[in-house]
């Protein structure tokens, strides 16, 4: 199946909708990846957020990693 013969779940929709709505301005990104897709939502060169969706309709949002000392 290729990629455009996939449609995302409700829960993914509506992960996309609150990911827009938390960053109105940001440039979204998709990364298509054998197991979904990486939505990244930057300003400029820094990276606001990322939300991982498997195309067996998981949401994964990212984790928050500390800066190194």
């Amino acid at each position: 199946m290729s990629i455009m013969e996939r449609e995302l779940t409700l829960p993914q929709t509506r992960a996309i909708v609150r990911l827009r709505r938390r960053h109105p301005s940001a440039e979204v990104r998709v990364h298509h990846r054998p197991w979904g897709f990486v939505l990244e939502a930057r300003h400029g060169d820094r990276v606001l957020e990322l939300v991982r969706f498997d195309w067996d309709g998981a949401v994964v949002a990212d984790q928050r990693v500390d800066r190194a000392a």
